[in-house]
């Protein structure tokens, strides 16, 4: 009898595509972001699914999937996603080329944070948004004037969408009803466009803003109502106010349904809660999975003016293609050696771009790989390699062949990021040592324990190994990792009775050509010691 072959149940179910579709385009929405996202794809001749629109008709842009329809999980890359859906009448899948997460964010009131409860006369920001938008006015005033409070920042950081929201409710709320605004902050934080012209004018126009370094108000129930009790800093009085409507302010949050995309990018847990790492290596909507684009709320973004940006930057993107081409002077894609391989998962946990994919072995995604080498260098049985560009020795060889012209009784070797201390070193130009042979790898994440070996069996004197600064690495740990194997290999050399310090890892700028130099001058001088 045949015995049947079971895959693993860790193994990806989507390979490597073999043909890739650019053209069907899955946005993740709910608001209006991601309809008039959805309307110029459409225009620019993308076929367009939109998940989490209230129905079918309210989309003319393309295909609107069911109301409750969610999505569970992302398998597969760039060009070939399959996107599998839950709705009321069952699962689907939908094989799309890429998926952009334009989802509303959640806003979380901060009543507890402040001792308030809801009720009539309080409420959040966003609840007396709807109000005002539904063109209703919010409260009952005690006498002719309204009398209206807004908490911005007084717990927490305050920061200038908060402000946008409150002067444009302040803005509707004049055209409604006569009503006298009070804000209540730490700090007034207006760095947007145009943002401090509109907070001059509304103090202009008759709203008090109150601003506190210590204790804010003590919040107490009156005879009349709730009454704020505080300190006013400025005049130095005990003051009271019994506002008709008091406004709290919200935390701004991700969209939890952020979640399935997140699960699709193993570094994702270093980016959390947002798809977007704080970096500037990830300008724009770009994501670190080729063919995930985030906007607005997804990548922290919470701003209306900024969200405008990201569907614009968006349409560009998908336009044009997000498929980063690898510079020419990189390496191939990995190659996996199937007698090695014994699909042990590391590549794929460790892969910081979600390029790696198992079927029978382990292999890479060239349309989504970044070449940084982590996986090669992570891989316990040795079974993945990054093979040079053609004419290229490889790293050892570059190692070998350097040292051999070097110049000076203290021989240098140095592995610079192609991004950072590569380009710090060419801005140094003339003030590069002779004795100093540079290996330029496509981030530190490639540099192997071996390799740092390999140079002081060669020859070299002292090793410096030059990264990007943490938190801007286009791997984004890959600078975390070699710090870590440079660490390892120190211990190796003390026990091997070599003095560690001739083994330096650093941190640069591609702009600091400063600190490249005295990283050499420095290594040069440990040397002595």
């Amino acid at each position: 009898m045949k015995v049947p072959v079971l895959e693993s149940i860790f193994l990806n179910p989507s390979p490597v595509p073999q043909t890739r579709d650019f053209c069907r385009v899955l946005v993740l929405g709910g608001d209006e972001s991601a309809r008039e996202l959805g309307e110029r794809l459409k225009r620019e001749g993308h076929e367009v699914l939109i998940l989490g629109g209230k129905d079918r008709s309210e989309v003319s842009a393309g295909i609107a999937l069911p109301p409750d329809t969610v999505l569970e999980r992302v398998n597969g890359f760039v060009g070939g996603f399959e996107a599998l859906l839950r709705s009321p009448f069952g699962h689907s899948t939908e094989r799309v080329g890429f998926i952009v997460a334009a989802q509303p964010g959640e806003n979380i009131p901060k009543y507890s944070d402040y001792g308030l409860v809801r009720s009539e006369r309080v409420m959040s920001l966003s609840d007396l948004e709807a109000m005002l938008i539904a063109g209703e006015a919010p409260a009952q005033p005690r006498g002719e004037w309204i009398h209206v409070v807004f908490l911005c920042g007084l717990e927490g950081e305050s920061d200038p969408l908060e402000f946008e929201r409150v002067f444009d409710a302040i803005e509707r709320l004049r055209k409604i009803c006569l009503v006298q605004p009070h804000v209540f902050t730490r700090h007034v934080k207006v760095a947007a466009p145009g943002l401090e012209r509109r907070y001059r004018q509304t103090r202009e126009e008759g709203t008090l803003f109150f601003k506190f370094d210590g204790t804010g108000p003590v919040f107490e129930e009156g005879p009349e109502g709730l009454t704020m009790i505080f300190h006013d800093p400025v005049i130095g009085f005990d003051m009271e106010i019994v506002p008709d409507l008091l406004v709290v302010d919200e935390r701004h949050l991700p969209p939890a349904s952020l979640k399935p995309l997140l699960d699709a990018i193993p570094s994702a847990a270093a980016t959390t809660p947002f798809l977007q790492p704080e970096s500037t290596r990830f300008s724009g909507v770009r994501t670190l999975k080729a063919g995930i684009l985030a906007l607005g709320p997804s990548r922290g973004n919470f701003c209306a003016q900024g969200i405008r940006g990201d569907i614009e930057a968006a349409v560009v993107a998908l336009k044009t293609g997000v498929i980063e081409e690898p510079q020419s002077w990189l390496p191939s894609a990995p190659t996996v050696d199937p007698a090695k391989c014994t699909t042990c998962l590391t590549c794929v946990r460790l892969c910081p771009h979600g390029a790696m994919s198992f079927q029978k072995r382990a292999e890479a995604d060239s349309a989504s790989c970044m070449r940084c080498g982590i996986c090669a260098v992570e891989c316990p049985m040795g079974a993945i390699k990054l093979e040079p560009v053609a004419g290229e020795a490889d790293i050892p060889g570059k190692i070998k062949d350097g040292l051999a012209l070097a110049h000076g009784t203290k021989k240098l070797v140095a592995f610079l990021c192609s991004r950072s201390a590569a380009r710090a070193m060419e801005s140094a130009g003339l003030k590069i040592r002779n004795n100093l042979t540079p290996i330029i790898v496509p981030c530190a994440g490639t540099v192997d324990p071996d390799h740092l070996l390999t140079a002081f069996r060669e020859g070299a004197d002292a090793v410096l190994v030059a990264g990007c600064h943490t938190g801007n690495c286009a791997s984004l740990y890959g600078t975390i990792l070699a710090g870590e194997r440079s660490s390892r290999v120190r211990l190796f050399l003390e026990e091997a009775g070599i003095n560690a310090k001739r083994l330096v890892f650093t941190t640069l700028a591609s702009n600091t050509p400063g600190d490249f130099v005295r990283a050499v001058l420095d290594l040069e001088a440990n040397i002595g010691e």
